[in-house]
């Protein structure tokens, strides 16, 4: 294969030059030109060209392109030297919206000779070609729309961006890496008469069609959009070297400040001398780089072993008392043989690592000067104090946390689902330090401002509270725990719970020893020899009896008397054989199923109260009936046998088959009475009201006597029975047969009635 690349005329003296040879040197020419073009450079826009707009004498909008360079996809320089408005006759049959602006390449032959000097060829003879640019609109989607393809060896590419990199290896399955650039030094330039067609955006109008269409102004909505589609050229290189050992990446325009010169404006931007330092006896720049615009990075950025600097505005460092802040890996500081990255934080002052939330401060925004509002967050003093949340501070802590919302949030354990698992914060009205579990609002670990501790509660009733420890149903032993000391077995344990049975629980645990619990005063012995212990625990080995040893028992005194002393409320016993339990003062053995009432019990059970010995000897309901031989006692009092009465038991109790109740009373001869239950008022003569201010619910059965009456002649008549009283007439009988006398006489009388 050929290495030939390019052939060049070589001249000599003598020698005959025809229009071949001259064209020979002059494609030789254009050929390196395009190649240094598109080698070096990318196609595009060089420089200008850009798409401008302004209004006319009429206020009507109007585009033009301003003068330039630009450098097509063939290595082919298209010159603007004029501004060259756009014909809006160019969008006439475009639709309404963004109109694309395009640029590209045309030449013409000029310059026909005069007669006489012709050739004998078929076409007509010029002396020159003329270069020039024509503007196309519209969306030109395909790739052949735009380029008419590069030939790059015996290989021709409708799309140049594949051509510079088709024979690189790619990822498999995929293909060769493309330049999106498509421009291709080593590409054969067209032939005569070949398409030689490459666009170059410009940039977008906004049209609207009609008769006739109109652009319209710009906004800054269609000027993001042009500038978007726009294309420039640029540089293809693998090192820059600066001349003068400055190389400077800034934007080309300088805006206008009133009152200043060009002069004054281009100074500014120009090197001072404190940017000057002297090194290795050569004087150079500080920083042989600089970047004067924003920058952006889509890969990765590596220092090797230097550091990264924020200095003053004006370039102050450590030798001038600035406060630069600084960042630099250092190898040889780490006394565990590994690397540093340490971050400077200034000389002098409370200067600080600051991490937090930034937003962009409150309109009018300048999207070219952007400012934020910024909230601390994560702060490292230089003194390697660390502070959250703590912006107004000067921190004096090694750790300073400041709380936040209505809990006083601080710290947050996540799970591995990323839930909140467990989190530390001042408990509700932020009275405290508090660890709980995903809700803020509960506590599993507490102390109060006021030094109280609670577990599982936010308000301590006490120094150490422990509450809100469920237990499983059915095992008093369960594994609600409060606190366990010991590792159990035969070496022993003792833990507090809440047991299933409500009960608070202190459990002593021992393998086969009775573990017991000691009370002790040292009195004039020492704590491990007391004068006077006492304990409570299993009373022997391998057994479930407990036993109090070593003095009387007392329960709400300190007064006692007895073995088992109990003030206060009295003694409760519960569950299947629950009941208070005594014994026959007549000494022996204990005896399980009493016949003769050597043991007693008081026990409750359906709700009912018995004095148990053998059997229910009294029972007493929820109703407040007592049941004497009957444990269903169906009135305040049941008796079922007979009931002897007075002191020496001679009577017996007058029995009934009904509930009745019985008024009994003594009526006076004259004048009003009263009595348990009654009241009576005398009328005319020989006539008596007694009345009942409780009312039997029935009429009741009345039975009168006369009390003395004169001559025991007299007669008594018992009228106007109901529920309310009666009335008494009494009459003296004067002949025989004749009993209609009135005359006052005393009666006693009882009244029988339902009671209710």
């Amino acid at each position: 294969m050929s290495t030939v690349f390019a052939e060049r005329p070589h001249f000599f003296n003598g020698e005959f030059l025809d229009a071949d040879e001259l064209q020979t040197l002059v494609d030789y020419l254009r050929e390196q030109s395009w190649r240094h073009l598109l080698g070096a450079h990318t196609q595009g826009i060089v420089a200008g060209i850009d798409l401008a707009s302004r209004t006319d004498p009429s206020g009507t909008p109007e585009y033009f392109l301003t003068p330039g360079v630009a450098v097509d996809g063939y290595g082919r320089t298209i010159v603007v030297l004029n501004p060259h408005r756009l014909d809006p006759g160019l969008f006439a049959t475009q639709p309404t919206g963004l109109v694309n602006v395009w640029i590209r390449y045309v030449e013409a032959s000029a310059g026909g000779v005069r007669k006489g000097f012709e050739v004998c060829d078929v076409t007509d003879a010029y002396t020159r070609v003329s270069e020039s640019f024509t503007v196309e609109v519209g969306l030109r989607n395909t790739i052949g729309q735009r380029e008419a393809g590069v030939m790059v060896g015996d290989l021709t590419f409708g799309d140049a961006r594949e051509a510079l990199g088709n024979h690189l290896p790619g990822p498999p399955g995929v293909g060769p890496p493309i330049a999106c650039d498509a421009s291709v030094a080593a590409q054969l330039p067209p032939l005569a008469g070949e398409p030689d067609i490459w666009l170059i955006p410009v940039g977008r109008v906004p049209w609207t069609q009609g008769a006739p269409g109109t652009v319209s102004a710009p906004t800054d909505t269609t000027e993001a959009q042009s500038m978007l589609f726009r294309r420039h050229a640029g540089i293809v290189a693998e090192s820059i070297v600066a001349a003068n050992g400055l190389l400077r990446l800034r934007t080309r325009w300088i805006d206008r400040v009133a009152g200043q010169t060009n002069d004054q404006l281009c100074q500014a931007q120009a090197p001072r001398e404190a940017d000057l330092v002297r090194c290795d006896g050569r004087m150079q720049p500080r920083e042989p780089i600089w970047l004067d615009e924003h920058v952006r990075l889509r890969g990765d950025a590596r220092l090797f072993g230097q550091r990264i600097e924020w200095q003053e505005a004006l370039g102050t460092d450590y030798l001038a008392g600035g406060a630069p802040l600084a960042l630099r890996r250092r190898p040889d500081r780490n006394a565990q043989n590994g690397h540093d990255l340490q971050l400077l934080l200034g000389a002098t002052g409370v200067n600080r690592f600051v991490v937090g939330a930034a937003t962009v401060v409150a309109p009018p925004i300048d999207p070219c000067q952007l400012e934020f509002d910024f909230t601390d967050g994560v702060i490292v003093q230089a003194d390697a104090k660390v502070g959250i949340g703590t912006e107004s501070t000067q921190l004096a802590l090694p750790l300073t946390l400041r709380t936040t919302g209505d809990n006083g949030d601080a710290i947050g354990l996540q799970a591995t689902d990323g839930t909140i698992a467990w989190q530390v914060n001042l408990g509700p009205g932020r009275v405290g330090f508090n660890i709980t579990q995903s809700d803020p609002t509960t506590s599993r670990f507490f102390v109060g401002n006021d030094g109280r501790v609670g577990i599982g509660t936010l308000t301590p009733g006490a120094t150490l509270d422990v509450q809100g420890t469920a237990s499983p149903l059915g095992n008093a032993l369960g594994s609600a725990k409060w606190m366990q000391v010991g590792p159990g077995g035969d070496a022993g344990s003792a833990w507090f719970q809440y047991g299933s049975q409500l009960a608070p629980l202190l459990v002593l645990n021992d393998f086969d020893d009775p573990p017991r619990i000691q009370f002790q005063q040292a009195g004039n012995g020492q704590d491990d020899a007391p004068q006077f212990p006492s304990w409570i625990g299993h009373a022997r080995g391998l057994s479930a009896d407990i036993a109090m040893m070593g003095g009387n028992v007392g329960v709400g005194t300190v007064d006692i008397q007895r073995t088992l002393h109990v003030e206060g409320s009295g003694v409760h016993s519960g569950g299947s054989g629950g009941g208070y339990s005594f014994a026959s003062r007549n000494p022996g053995t204990f005896v399980g199923t009493p016949a003769n009432g050597e043991r007693w019990v008081w026990y409750a059970e359906d709700g009912i109260a018995r004095l148990w010995s053998g059997n229910d000897k009294v029972a007493v309901t929820t109703l407040g009936r007592v049941g004497i031989g009957t444990s269903t006692p169906t009135a305040a009092l049941d008796v079922r046998g007979d009931v002897r009465l007075g002191s020496a038991g001679s009577y017996y109790a007058v029995g009934s088959t009904e509930n009745v109740r019985m008024v009994s009373g003594r009526v006076p001869e004259s004048g009003n009475a009263i009595g348990a239950g009654w009241q009576s008022s005398a009328g005319v003569t020989g006539s008596y009201s007694v009345t009942f201010p409780q009312p039997f619910t029935a009429t009741p059965v009345v039975v009168a006597t006369l009390v003395d009456p004169l001559n025991e002649d007299n007669t008594l008549c018992v009228t106007g029975v109901s529920g309310s009283g009666f009335t008494v007439v009494v009459k003296d009988i004067v002949n025989a047969g004749d009993n209609s006398a009135p005359q006052n006489s005393a009666f006693n009388f009882i009244a029988l009635g339902p009671r209710t």
